[in-house]
């Protein structure tokens, strides 16, 4: 007898015990025994812990449970404990950083933040490294401790001591970057933006600025040692820097993203001088986001560089809490401080998606942003949104009416994108196959699998099973002798048939379209009318189905939506 099984006998044999609790409650239960469960769904068989989870019905309570458990077993029974995870607003700080949650005190407007406790849900910033390539950093810092990567690097001294001692970083500004960043959930101070995310110390600079070659081999040294995102709080108007483009070059080579700051002149960076730009912000490599201020009220800060044509994304840039060189905290202001709160969104995409390239990082950061009446025209995109950008799905859907639909399929493993192996782009506009439309439609009525092979023009092809299985459940009976037709872009009607079947939706006596009365598939049509999954082709009078046109991959979703949804 498995031994679950015996232990549950066991329980219930005792004779003096209290009857099973009538909620139907039942508790986990952990038992000391050598000997494997091996039971599937309660059971954690084979742990190396010498512990075996067990479920069973409360009987009186659930310490009684185990007790007498315990007793018919002669074994050791405790109750499993359940920890809660600890909350990054647990940290004193938290109150303090409206950036990250903005109840619209001291002036400000509640919202005007980046939303991060939503991408949180998603996120925290495990497993990514971001470089700091700055004065260095404070890396005894309390809020810090454990933040730090291994591996770093003093271009200034050259040697392996970016940290404050004995170097000119009176202001902290490393230190009060690498805060915004990765400040650790500890309970002290305050929280970063990717709270588990590594800073790399990379120091560049002294006395307030950076040699070009210093920053440079900075930026190489980031990208060789595994750095995913490299932060600049720092750049200057210049006509050009080889060393630098050419070492942001080889970071783009390296598909490491580099976020860069727009500084703080207040000037239009689109209308410098001739020959000028903003280095290394304005360098036109594809990895590069430069990143300008915004307050408390979603504006553009007064001392803000701006200009859609280089400016890539705003982000909270004053009264900024933050990590000081003195082991305390400081307040600080200026895009120096705004761009490691976007490095911090970047790690957050990492690591929720570890295979995401620089490219579809930056259209993720910058597609889903907030829009504020304050920061129009001054970036190219709008507020930074960690909320949006780790919840929304696809980095093309943003503008489709489509938007929801697809987001509430692709939470439901429906859908996986348009663009393999990154699956980052859903193409909502895109035509659908017959044959995607298979697979599509598997997922969604969960169908089982069959061993029949019903079609002989789809061997080897993606949606060869798909095919089969909507076939053997009666959906489809394909488009000719023996032929499925999976490249061939489907129709409206073909599909409301489809959905007809597969919904087993009731017969209806009501005709709500006059352009589909050629259409083999008409009472199909109506059927579907009638439960609510199609309104129609031309609103607002929707009297029109377009039965012949083929069908676009954002229809679709909303199609399935409305057919799943309770």
């Amino acid at each position: 007898m498995p031994i679950f099984m015996a232990l549950v006998l066991a329980l219930a044999l005792v004779s003096s015990s209290p009857p099973t609790d009538p909620s139907g409650e039942t508790v986990r239960l952990l038992v000391r025994t050598e000997t494997p469960l091996g039971w599937a769904g309660h059971g954690s068989a084979g742990t190396t812990s010498g512990w075996q989870r067990v479920e069973v019905p409360v009987r009186g309570s659930v310490d009684q449970t185990a007790a007498e458990l315990s007793a018919a077993t002669g074994d050791r029974v405790v109750v499993e404990q359940r920890y809660d995870l600890f909350d990054p607003q647990d940290d004193p700080g938290f109150g303090e950083q409206w950036y990250l949650e903005n109840p619209g005190g001291s002036g400000g407007i509640s919202g005007a933040d980046i939303d991060v406790i939503t991408a949180w849900g998603s996120a925290l910033g495990a497993g990514v490294v971001v470089a700091v390539v700055d004065s260095g950093v404070n890396m005894t810092h309390p809020d810090l401790v454990g933040r730090i990567h291994p591996t770093k690097r003093d271009f200034v001294d050259n040697d392996n001591d970016p940290s404050p001692t004995g170097t000119d970083d009176s202001e902290g500004h490393g230190t009060a970057v690498a805060g915004i960043i990765s400040a650790a959930v500890n309970g002290i101070g305050i929280v970063g933006v990717a709270p588990e995310s590594s800073v790399m110390v990379v120091r560049s600079c002294s006395e307030g600025s950076c040699w070009s070659l210093d920053l440079a081999d900075g930026i190489r040294f980031a990208a060789d040692e595994g750095a995913d995102v490299v932060n600049l709080s720092l750049g200057s108007v210049a006509t050009m820097d080889d060393p630098v483009s050419e070492a942001i070059a080889y970071a783009q080579s390296r598909d490491v993203l580099v976020v860069a700051a727009a500084g703080n002149e207040g000037t239009d960076l689109d209308n410098l001088p001739p020959g000028q730009q903003l280095i290394p912000g304005g360098l036109p490599y594809s990895n590069i986001v430069t990143v300008a201020a915004s307050d408390r009220r979603d504006s553009l800060t007064t001392f803000s560089n701006y200009g859609p044509g280089t400016v890539d994304i705003a982000a909270p840039g004053i009264d900024m809490v933050t990590t000081s060189v003195s082991g305390g905290y400081v307040t600080a202001q200026g895009t120096s401080f705004a761009a490691p709160v976007v490095a911090g969104v970047a790690a957050l995409l990492l690591s929720s998606d570890p295979g995401i390239g620089h490219q579809e990082l930056v259209a993720r950061i910058t597609s889903f942003v907030a829009k504020p009446a304050g920061v129009a025209g001054a970036t190219s995109s709008g507020r930074v949104d960690a909320g949006q950008a780790l919840t929304r799905r696809f980095v093309d859907t943003s503008s489709s009416v489509f938007v929801d639909s697809i987001d509430w399929l692709a939470d439901r493993g429906i859908t996986k994108g348009c663009n393999p192996p990154f699956n980052h782009r859903f193409c909502p506009g895109d035509r659908v196959t017959r044959g995607e439309m298979a697979v599509f439609l598997a997922r969604a009525f969960q169908l089982p699998e069959t061993n029949n092979n019903y079609f002989t023009d789809d061997n080897g092809t993606f949606y060869e099973g798909s095919a089969n299985r909507l076939r053997a459940a009666g959906l489809t009976v394909g488009c000719g002798t023996n032929r499925y037709c999976g490249d061939r872009d489907i129709r409206r009607d073909e599909m409301a048939a489809m959905l007809t079947r597969g919904l087993s939706l009731p017969i209806t006596s009501s005709d709500f379209f006059d352009d589909d009365a050629g259409s083999i598939f008409e009472n199909a049509i109506n059927r579907i009318a009638a439960s609510g999954v199609t309104k129609g082709c031309n609103p607002p009078a929707n009297n029109h189905f377009c039965p012949e046109r083929p069908v676009t991959r954002g229809e679709m979703a909303a199609f399935l939506k409305r057919s799943l949804e309770p």
